[in-house]
């Protein structure tokens, strides 16, 4: 797989597109995301073949139209009808959101082809709320334990939910493989945790060291001493779920079949850290205007770490 955009020439594209949106006051965003779509997949090429996207804006402006609906909805009652309306409300999109994610599923591989054959998704809703209501429900109870379990089985939701033409994707995941990073996951956030605690611990056995009394603020040097750890690690807590789903990322593909062909996924945590950490600073700073480099820039690294195995 390749990825051949660049920055420069998807700029125009995102300007555009930005500028219209703001314009319309929103309602050329389904046009912007047909058209940024468009851009990523036929400039995605497997064995020199574009991919294709071949949805309708209308069908996604509708979509949308709804989703401003509620969220207006939203925005009116939560100060007015919390009890009558906000919460139920709440709680309704919540119920809905499974169904959500099989309809999204639907539309986005109905309007994906490649060589002019289309993908297509027929898992049911029931299935959704299964893997993505129910067994969450199941993972909470077991204080997150079984998480790697719970995603394990999304991922086989995903994938076995796909067809390609007549061709099904297939899925054999190892539980034992997906709880090899929620492990480290946990223990180096259970590091961090105790690590914090023993910082605040000594900065308050400093303060007392230096006699001062339990109110006095602590001295410049002393909150450099402590703070600039504790946002080191506050940091890295941040990291982890990046570092979660990469290696999920690179799980669910590995475990995926097409017929005779299988995925190989090689993505490493730490350039997804750093590439993320450092796009986010990239826009910070340019005000925004790098959001294409930053996007062109994730595609290409995905692309140079996804192969197929024909």
């Amino acid at each position: 797989v390749e990825f051949t955009g660049n920055a420069r020439e998807f700029f125009g594209i995102w300007f555009v597109n930005l500028l219209l949106s703001v314009v319309t006051l929103g309602i050329y965003s389904a046009w912007a995301k047909v058209r940024t779509e468009r851009y990523f997949y036929g400039n995605t090429r497997l064995a020199g073949a574009p991919f294709e996207y071949l949805a309708n804006p209308i069908a996604i402006l509708k979509g949308r139209l709804v989703a401003y609906a509620v969220a207006i909805a939203l925005g009116l009652c939560a100060h007015f009808q919390v009890w009558v309306v906000y919460i139920p409300l709440i709680l309704a999109v919540l119920a809905l959101l499974p169904w959500l994610i099989q309809r999204t599923l639907r539309f986005r591989a109905r309007y994906s082809a490649w060589r002019g054959l289309r993908f297509r998704f027929v898992e049911g809703v029931y299935e959704a709320y299964v893997n993505f209501m129910f067994k969450p429900i199941l993972g909470v109870i077991t204080l997150y334990l079984m998480s790697p379990w719970v995603r394990m089985h999304q991922h086989d939701y995903l994938v076995t939910g796909h067809r390609f033409g007549g061709k099904r994707f297939g899925f054999a995941g190892d539980l034992g493989q997906y709880y090899v990073p929620f492990l480290i996951s946990l223990g180096v956030g259970m590091a961090i945790y105790f690590g914090a605690v023993l910082l605040i611990m000594a900065m308050s056995l400093m303060v007392a060291a230096a006699g001062g009394k339990a109110g006095d603020p602590p001295s410049t040097s002393m909150m450099v001493t402590v703070f600039v750890p504790l946002a080191a690690m506050y940091l890295a807590l941040l990291a982890l779920p990046v570092f979660l789903r990469t290696r999920y990322t690179n799980l669910m593909w590995n475990f995926s079949r097409l017929g005779g062909h299988r995925f190989e996924s090689t993505l490493r945590a730490r350039d997804v850290i750093w590439i993320y950490f450092s796009n986010g600073v990239a826009i910070v700073f340019s005000l925004g205007l790098l959001v294409p480099w930053a996007m062109v820039r994730l595609a290409k690294y995905r692309a140079q770490h996804f192969v197929l195995l024909a």
